[in-house]
């Protein structure tokens, strides 16, 4: 080979050792540049929560009439996105996906807000505190005794008085620490304060989705005890307040806006066991009123039972529930105005957090009752509720 091509070899190998080496160099500097866009997801976790609904049964109407239906559904979607930007500051943002009365998906914020961890202060541990579209102090509680919001709203919030997110500022934490071994004495991780664990809060009273319509300010509060932590780990009686105005003006003035409830629970592995009883003063809405514009006395009590089986790998269980609810105690409206809903059905455990049910729902109402969530209508007459129901929670 002559010198000439040898050179010419050498100098295109050269070449061919510097494209590689710039096309490396240009590589790696976009893979930094990946890596660097990947710093910002350290710490971030996105999750999803759907409910797959199959129902099949007949709606009441007024004047004993009725309408029936079968349907398949999503009757809620969840996307949350939580970033954890310190150790003591983490944010949370979660849509919620809805149909409305038109059949349409529409997205909506249910919570977006700024999670603090103050450190503990003596016997008050574990303390969050959430700055924004937050947690009220209840229904976290409560849906993390009873798992099954995937068939239906809790029994105050069926009722219409009031729902589970609110823009305002709150703190929450355990007494005393945490117990051990949550999981095998209790069945449960969540709210497991060793004496229990508290909750209280600041908010506009209007809810996630509803317009602030006065300067009220509603204050919320729980306070949970857990009295034999060693003993009967899983006994608790929990107390849950509010305190405020309606958000609607009826003639000159807001109509009161008070809850008191009162829950007694007991939790292991095996069985979960609920009753609670509630008094209030209107809604949140303030749309609960009298002929005077006075906020309506209600009633209520709510049951609930979840036995595991022994079959299945223990994945299988007996669901129970049945709620009572007066919408107007004191017969202000009529003295026919409650409802009496009961459901039983069958729950199994799909693998963390994805569960199959399958229920038999039905409503008896009184002749006054408007329905769940309603104010009362003398003589409205509404027809029976029942249904059959299949949901699958699709988690992960």
């Amino acid at each position: 080979m002559s010198f000439k091509k040898k050179n010419m070899i050498v100098l295109l190998g050269a070449m061919f050792l510097m494209f590689i080496l710039l096309t490396g160099i240009a590589a790696a500097k976009e893979i930094d540049d990946v890596l660097k866009d990947l710093k910002g997801v350290r710490g971030l976790d996105v999750e999803a929560l759907v409910y797959v609904d199959y129902s099949a049964g007949q709606t009441p109407l007024a004047g004993n009439n009725k309408k029936s239906y079968n349907q398949f559904g999503l009757t809620r979607g969840y996307l949350t996105v939580k970033k954890k930007i310190q150790p003591w500051m983490t944010a949370r943002a979660t849509l919620d996906i809805h149909q409305d009365a038109t059949g349409q998906y529409n997205e909506r914020l249910k919570y977006l807000y700024a999670e603090l961890k103050p450190g503990d202060k003596g016997f008050l541990t574990n303390m969050k505190a959430e700055i924004g579209l937050g947690h009220i102090p209840w229904f976290d509680f409560e849906e993390d005794i009873n798992l099954y919001r995937m068939q239906g709203t809790m029994a105050i919030e069926r009722g219409g008085v009031l729902n589970s997110a609110d823009n305002g500022a709150s703190i929450r934490g355990y007494f005393g620490g945490r117990l051990t071994n949550s999981m095998k004495t209790v069945g449960n991780h969540h709210y497991d304060g060793r004496f229990g664990s508290w909750h209280v809060g600041v908010y506009n009273g209007a809810g996630y989705h509803g317009k602030e319509q006065n300067n009220n300010k509603v204050v919320e509060g729980r306070l949970t005890l857990r009295p034999l932590p060693d003993a009967v780990p899983g006994l608790q009686f929990t107390y849950f307040g509010v305190f405020g105005e309606g958000n609607t003006m009826q003639g000159t003035d807001y109509p009161d806006y008070t809850v008191n409830l009162g829950m007694l629970s007991f939790q292991n592995p095996r069985i979960v066991l609920t009753a609670q009883y509630i008094r209030t003063e209107g809604n949140k809405d303030g749309t609960w009123v009298d002929a005077n514009n006075d906020a309506l006395k209600t009633a209520a009590y709510s049951f609930f039972g979840d036995l595991r089986l022994p079959v299945m790998d223990d994945k299988l269980s007996v669901i129970l529930r049945y709620d009572h609810f007066d919408a107007d105690k004191n017969d202000k409206i009529a003295s026919d105005t409650a409802y009496d809903m009961f459901f039983a059905g069958l729950a199994y455990q799909v693998y963390k957090g994805n569960r199959l049910i399958a229920v038999y729902e039905s409503t008896d109402y009184g002749s006054d009752s408007a329905g769940k969530g309603k104010a009362p209508v003398a003589a409205t007459n509404l027809g029976d509720d029942h249904k059959v129901q299949v949901v699958w929670q699709i988690k992960y």
